[in-house]
């Protein structure tokens, strides 16, 4: 009890504490600030060990749905967790038991609820859970063991960045974790190692400029429809105040949040070819996140409008290649074996580009 009180202090506190642990990055040399800047990380999850997806606005909703989904449906992918149970249906082979293994896998939700899933739809699966967070894990045992799962699944504490050897296995997930590992290339290396021949790695995550800061020609684009906005749907829920203009926040400055989420797909193409490149989200992504989104209502038509109109001009600059996309949904095979080419709205080419003239625009400014 005294833990959860002192845990929920610290995250009430949340925003004092992360730039004293910025300050801290800025004066300690990198071996000593990479420690406690993991640290920092785990526990913001003990303290929110929730499901990400609980703590949204409901404007968020609106557009996952309506633009999000609109457009994922038409790429067969109608969310990221079915897009994971689709894939792994078609990899489950009659008589034969399927390896999967999840990434970074916090407090294990999704996990729990595939591993489910699995088994009512009769695929004989055993889903291996890795995080770093050993708390997470023995809670997240503890609730398998509890909806019967206990058979099902299995956890190991690793921490990913520290030259990892995972267990052999026919399906990877990492979901949202991409974005939290600084030895990318080490970490890619070591799940193209336990692939096996033909398995597919499957993921949801985070690709846009390091620290979810934004790109120039990103932020551009969110200051025209900011400066629109009335003075009531400028509230920043980071800062607790109402803001003249958006201000980004470097989120790896006191985490591993967006440590490298721009060099994702780089790192991925070293050792895997995309089959399912499925990509979204630049301007948008502030106006429906937690820190603006609670500034506009789903039931209002003229909050639900400015959000089609900011979706649309985001679209039509990602499409064009203007800039990045800052999410993808992606599927991935070992180089040289990738069956099928689905790569919407740019291919991870056309990413690569955007992302390299975006870099050479935030050299300049």
């Amino acid at each position: 009890m005294l833990k959860r009180t002192l845990l929920d202090i610290v995250y009430a506190r949340r925003l004092h504490v992360k730039r004293v642990v910025s300050i801290a990055g800025r004066m300690l040399p990198a071996p000593l600030f990479r420690p406690l800047r993991a640290a920092a990380e785990q526990i913001a999850f003990r303290a929110r060990p929730e499901y990400q997806g609980d703590t949204l606005p409901p404007i968020f909703h609106y557009w996952s749905q309506r633009h999000f989904g609109t457009r994922g449906r038409a790429a067969s992918i109608a969310s990221p967790e079915q897009f994971y149970f689709d894939e792994i249906f078609a990899a489950a082979q009659p008589g034969a038991a399927l390896r999967i293994l999840s990434v970074g896998s916090g407090a294990c939700a999704m996990e729990i609820a595939l591993a489910s899933r699995l088994s009512d739809s009769g695929i004989d699966a055993h889903v291996a859970c890795v995080d770093f967070n050993a708390s997470l894990l023995r809670n997240a045992a503890q609730v398998a063991r509890q909806k019967g799962l206990g058979d099902r699944l299995s956890f190991l504490e690793l921490d990913c960045n520290r030259q990892p050897r995972f267990p052999a296995s026919d399906v990877i997930l990492v979901n949202q974790f991409f974005h939290h590992v600084q030895d990318l290339e080490g970490f890619c290396k070591a799940l193209a190692a336990a692939l096996v021949e033909g398995g597919r790695l499957l993921s949801s995550d985070i690709i846009g400029r390091d620290g979810h800061l934004l790109w120039p020609d990103v932020e551009a684009e969110v200051a025209r429809f900011w400066n629109a906005l009335p003075a009531t749907q400028r509230m920043d829920r980071y800062f607790g105040r109402c803001e003249a203009r958006y201000r980004p926040v470097d989120h790896s400055a006191y985490s591993n949040e967006g440590i490298r989420a721009q060099d994702v797909v780089a790192c991925l193409l070293e050792v895997f070819d995309f089959e399912v490149f499925f990509t979204f989200g630049g301007s948008i992504m502030p106006f429906v996140e937690r820190r603006v989104g609670f500034n506009f209502d789903p039931a209002l038509a003229e909050d639900r409008g400015l959000i089609d109109r900011i979706d649309e001009a985001d679209q039509a600059a990602l499409s064009a290649g203007r800039y990045p996309p800052s999410n993808m949904v992606a599927a991935l095979r070992h180089k040289g074996m990738a069956t099928r080419r689905l790569h919407v709205p740019i291919s991870p080419a056309q990413y690569l580009q955007a992302t390299m003239t975006q870099k050479a625009k935030a050299a300049m400014a």
